[in-house]
């Protein structure tokens, strides 16, 4: 018998999706719950049958977008074969999902902000932070120990790698027409590269 679909999940989704599209589109501030509703098609009551307010929407969409880029990384992590392999594989899994991704940056960043200001949202933050360093730190220790990277300290240079991908995403939000996120993502790993590179 084929497994009846879950519609609580389904209908969340669908609610996560059209709110994505209005808060891309007008920001949180603006964006109201009514505009939601008439995205998703649905009734403004039945939104918070499933999630309870505009933060409880907000922190999911971040939480997803969180989830899709740990994925990536985790795949990388996972890979055999070189470090520099590996975080390229990450680097070029973000590359590919550029346009999914890039359009959803502005909520990104406005996630970030509310971070500044409320304890949960930095939670949720900090958390991410922490699981995307620690990958990449056991990748680059991964090619320490292997002597493709020369002795550093690990963690300080996931923080730069996590920081190159970062700077990138908010130079491009603020100056799309001027920056090119793959080649500034390409050029910026080259140079990561060189710079760990084990120099007989």
């Amino acid at each position: 018998m084929t497994p009846r679909p879950n519609v609580s999940e389904m209908r969340t989704r669908q609610i996560i999706e059209a709110a994505t599209a209005v808060f891309a589109a007008k920001g949180f501030d603006v964006a109201t719950m009514e505009d939601i509703a008439d995205a998703a098609g649905i009734n403004k009551a039945t939104i918070y049958l499933y999630l309870k307010n505009k933060d409880a929407l907000i922190r999911a969409i971040a939480e997803q977008l969180f989830a899709q880029e740990l994925a990536g990384l985790q795949a990388a992590h996972d890979l055999p074969g070189a470090a520099t392999e590996r975080l390229t594989a990450y680097y070029e899994s973000l590359i590919a999902d550029e346009a999914e991704v890039l359009p959803l940056m502005p909520i990104f960043y406005e996630f970030c902000a509310l971070g500044l200001r409320r304890d949960e949202v930095r939670a949720v933050i900090s958390e991410f932070i922490d699981q995307v360093t620690g990958l990449l730190e056991s990748i680059i220790q991964d090619g320490i120990d292997s002597g493709e990277f020369a002795p550093t300290e690990a963690r300080q240079a996931a923080r730069a790698l996590d920081a190159l991908l970062s700077g990138t995403l908010l130079h491009w939000v603020y100056a799309p027409e001027e920056v090119d996120v793959d080649a500034q993502l390409r050029y910026g790993i080259r140079l990561m590269f060189r710079g760990l590179a084990n120099h007989p």
